[in-house]
């Protein structure tokens, strides 16, 4: 008898941690990946994190496992202009600031760390964007809205190197600053030095995505979840391989192995765990960021977002 089908959209098929499922490496017991160009098509999905608690909030049939296969430090992603008078997060204060759209799951991080790590008032920014939503943005705070249309990185970018917004939140790093522009910078300079303290202080590595099914496929295959869960850790067991093992398959930066042994000497063996227990700081910040930027009406208990035999499987 043939295997069911787990019909799965995947936004970044192509990075490291989702490769060896994409690439046929690994399958997933008991299904066969059957892989779809839109969410609406799919059974599962790697899920925008803040699109998880919108979603969530307003009672969508969705469950999630402990599965993050995109993170990524925000501090990287501000960006300004170099004549804006920007030097510290707090000089954002009274500024004009482009963002993507308010619940855009990189926005909600970095928002949440300039509130809570750099202590900025956020209802103190003038922010500006092509999306302007009615719902799930928090009381107080305005947006602007820009020209829409066409690539909104690209939007953002033009008025920020042209000085008509002062700075930029984005989940993409900017055609200006991919093409060193002078025009515009990060705001932090060395970057990698002030997210690493950033994890020192408050343990937070953000998570960007967050894998998620559909309940009605869950009902009628109650084992889904987790074997979702062992594909998804079976592959960044792969990808990590594959940076580290006896073949790298990335040579362009010859240091590769060095720089992920620092890493796990900054933020411990399983910094890219699969599962509830490695990830509570992390899950508890973005379910208070999600409640104090409006994304929900009240604060989410994030163990409510996932299926319990996924979320008690033990191992990384």
């Amino acid at each position: 008898m043939a295997n069911p089908k787990l019909r799965f959209y995947f936004r970044e098929p192509t990075i490291d941690t989702n490769m060896p499922i994409t690439d046929g490496t690994i399958k997933v017991e008991g299904f066969d990946w059957q892989f779809v160009p839109t969410e609406d098509e799919a059974d599962a999905w790697d899920c925008g994190f803040a699109a998880r608690l919108r979603a969530h909030a307003n009672g969508a049939p969705h469950i999630s496992i402990p599965a993050f296969p995109n993170r990524k430090f925000r501090q990287a992603y501000i960006f300004v202009n170099s004549k804006a008078g920007i030097e510290t997060a707090g000089d954002l204060e009274g500024k004009r600031v482009g963002i993507m759209q308010w619940d855009n799951t990189a926005g909600v991080w970095a928002r949440g760390a300039l509130q809570h790590y750099y202590g900025l008032d956020l209802k103190q920014i003038n922010w500006i964007s092509p999306r302007v939503k009615k719902e799930g943005v928090a009381e107080g705070i305005h947006i602007e809205k820009t020209d829409s249309g066409g690539d909104p990185d690209m939007l953002l970018d033009n008025l920020l190197v042209g000085g008509k917004i002062d700075a930029v939140i984005g989940p993409n790093v900017l055609p200006s600053i991919s093409a060193r522009d002078p025009r515009t910078r990060r705001l932090f300079r060395n970057y990698r030095i002030e997210e690493q303290n950033y994890f020192r202080k408050t343990g937070i590595f953000p998570t960007s995505h967050i894998v998620t099914l559909k309940q009605a496929f869950v009902d009628r295959h109650p084992g889904a979840p987790v074997a979702l869960l062992k594909a998804f850790r079976a592959s960044r067991d792969e990808a990590f391989t594959r940076l580290e093992g006896p073949d790298p398959q990335v040579i362009i930066y010859p240091w590769m192995a060095a720089a992920i042994a620092e890493q796990r000497e900054l933020m411990g063996e399983h910094y890219w765990a699969y599962n509830i227990e490695n990830n509570r700081t992390a899950l508890e910040a973005i379910s208070q960021y999600g409640y104090e930027q409006g994304l929900s009406l009240s604060k989410i208990d994030y163990m409510s977002l996932f299926d319990s035999e996924a979320a008690a499987l033990s191992g990384t």
